[in-house]
């Protein structure tokens, strides 16, 4: 008897974590068209169109208006009286890196040491976790998913919220190298334990910091471009300096926190 309870105990626990995850799985790739057909559609760039069709093919919008020409093998569904809107981009986020702030194993968006343009945030993405289905159903679909602490922080990725790896989920990566800059203003706050003369010294380190990166980076670049001339191997590759040169050859922009 106690086996058969214990059997049934387990059995409960399973479906409830069946049903608390049901529906969070991310969508099967799109074997033919689909079309929303009758509804009111919210372009935001143009005013919204009454009674409408949107077609989508293989994931991307292909048509959109009133006299939309629907494919024969599509699926046809009926959202008359409804309203369709384009989904929201979350732009600066860490959605994907972070699951409960107080668990430090679940938390990956920031790393040791101030310098760190190494740090890609598309390879740190949780893809199972519990925050980006809830984000989806909310109207999310596309998030900038940003690293965060020291003064080089890393590179962002535009993520998709529907994937099983974050291969699948990115979108875009890299977008940006991003950087906080070395707050600049006295603090005198009661909590507050450096003196004004510590607090200087301090500004200055992380502005020298911040500088002799963006040298050592550039520095770094116009050796290995030496390199490819001479076709020899004269300098260690650094995996921190290697992530500057797209923007010193102006591939990604830097986005800077002067908050």
């Amino acid at each position: 008897m106690k086996i058969k309870f214990v059997f049934l105990i387990s059995l409960l626990l399973a479906a409830n974590v069946l049903a608390q995850n049901y529906g969070q799985a991310p969508a099967p790739l799109q074997t033919r068209p689909i079309a929303l057909v009758g509804a009111t559609i919210h372009p935001v760039s143009t005013p919204a169109i009454a009674n409408a069709t949107i077609v989508f093919d293989q994931g991307k919008i292909v048509a959109l208006g009133q006299n939309v020409s629907i494919p024969a093998n599509a699926e046809r569904i009926e959202v008359s009286g409804k309203h369709v809107y384009p989904a929201m981009i979350d732009a600066n986020t860490t959605l994907g890196l972070i699951e409960i702030g107080s668990v430090r194993a679940t938390v990956d968006f920031s790393e040791t040491g101030p310098i760190n343009p190494n740090v890609r945030a598309e390879v740190a993405v949780n893809p199972d976790g519990e925050m980006i289905p809830v984000t989806r159903a909310n109207g999310v679909a596309l998030a900038l998913s940003v690293p965060q602490g020291g003064i080089i922080s890393g590179t962002s990725a535009l993520i998709m919220l529907d994937g099983w790896t974050w291969e699948q989920m990115t979108l875009k990566a890299p977008v940006g190298m991003h950087v906080n800059w070395p707050n600049m203003t006295l603090q005198r706050r009661w909590w507050i334990t450096q003196s004004d003369e510590e607090q200087r010294k301090q500004m200055k380190e992380n502005m020298e910091k911040l500088k002799e990166a963006f040298a050592q980076g550039r520095a770094y670049m116009t050796a290995k471009a030496g390199e490819a001339k001479t076709a020899g191997v004269f300098h260690e590759s650094d995996s921190r300096w290697e992530a500057m040169i797209p923007v010193f050859e102006r591939k990604i922009p830097v986005f800077v926190n002067a908050g």
